[in-house]
């Protein structure tokens, strides 16, 4: 198996990558942790069941190669039981686990839910030594209260991270309630893991979202041609492809997804029967959306319009980024009594999204 160090060089010298002194750091440094992580793989750590091994906290703004980077390390990792695994997915894991014990405590087989957050720990430690995360970041109060819980359990077992997040360790679930019992969880991630700052190369995902244009009427050949072009951009290299997001016991279809993009059709996302918290689970999981050929709503569309305005209204509560191409401009967009009052918000907050202040949170 190459190490990481041997790949990372590979691409370089195809001219897959281009040199970025972040990125160099941070392969030498895992490499180190490559090669902890082989040499306690002995008989002793495998009766103790731990390991001193410490592991990444990898944050900074995207397109700088984070999630490349430990896709990477994940590759080349010596360690058997590894997982590589978006942040969300994992939690929506957690909380499934969490249902199906409160279901079996309501018949006296478990005592609490600090209880149950240590079987899970356990069933988690059992089945993974390294776990990667991907755009790690908390938005759910129901997953702020039981973070510190779960990772101290695991971190107590020996489960090393390496885990990727456009923000600072300080700044998690900022705003958040009752934030201030999250913030021994911010504590124990520093203290448990090197956090590590990619913070230099240029970032041509990013300038894209901010420089270029993002809402795009009417939705022509040409328009179509633009976002496809933003969606190439916005993939670096990475296939597009659908992706089913599981929400307990339900799928939401995603058509188009890479890394942090959703990409849909205007009848997808909103002409077809979808809630509220559909829309949140979408946000939890993609930064950027995609929509196309939205048309001149009215009352006529009556469904549609209310889902779009609940799309656009959770999408601004998320400081998610939209690309967009419809019928009309936003004031023009709606023509009809039902949501007058309400979609001169949505028009506003379409305008907004394009702004420079908006494109830069």
């Amino acid at each position: 198996m190459a190490k990481i160090q041997e790949i990372y060089r590979q691409k370089l010298e195809t001219g897959a990558l281009q040199p970025d002194p972040d990125q160099q750091r941070a392969v030498q440094a895992l490499e180190k942790l490559a090669q902890q992580l082989a040499g306690s793989s002995g008989f002793l750590a495998k009766i103790l069941g731990t390991s001193t091994s410490k592991g990444f906290y990898f944050y900074g703004g995207v397109g700088r190669g984070k999630s490349m980077i430990m896709d990477m390390f994940f590759a080349s990792s010596p360690v058997e039981k590894k997982r590589r695994v978006h942040f969300h997915a994992f939690m929506l894991e957690v909380h499934d686990f969490l249902h199906m014990s409160l279901t079996a405590r309501e018949k006296g087989a478990a005592e609490s839910i600090d209880g149950d957050l240590i079987a899970c720990a356990d069933k988690i430690a059992g089945e993974t030594r390294l776990l990667c995360f991907d755009e790690f970041q908390v938005k759910d109060v129901a997953d702020a209260m039981i973070l510190g819980r779960l990772f101290t359990a695991l971190f107590a077992r020996g489960v090393v991270f390496v885990m990727t997040s456009n923000i600072v360790p300080d700044d998690l679930y900022a705003g958040g309630l009752q934030r201030d019992r999250f913030l021994p969880f911010i504590a124990l991630l520093k203290e448990k893991l090197n956090v590590f700052h990619f913070s230099g190369g240029r970032d041509y995902r990013m300038n894209t979202l901010r420089e270029g244009q993002l809402y795009f009427w009417p939705h022509d050949e040409d328009a179509s041609r633009e976002m496809d072009k933003i969606l190439k951009v916005m993939a670096d290299g990475r296939p597009v492809e659908p992706v089913d997001i599981s929400v307990k016991e339900r799928m939401i279809h995603i058509p188009a997804a890479v890394r942090d993009v959703a990409a849909f059709d205007f009848e997808e996302l909103c002409g077809q029967p979808k809630s509220a918290l559909d829309y949140l689970e979408m946000v939890k999981r993609f930064n950027v959306f995609i929509v196309r050929n939205v048309p001149k709503l009215s009352d006529n569309r009556r469904d549609a319009t209310t889902r779009f305005i609940t799309l656009i209204d959770t999408l601004y509560d998320h400081h998610a980024k939209l690309v967009i191409s419809a019928a009309a401009p936003p004031d023009r967009l709606y023509r009809g009594d039902d949501n007058a009052a309400v979609f001169q918000r949505t028009a506003s907050r379409l305008t907004e999204m394009q702004s420079k202040e908006y494109r830069a949170r």
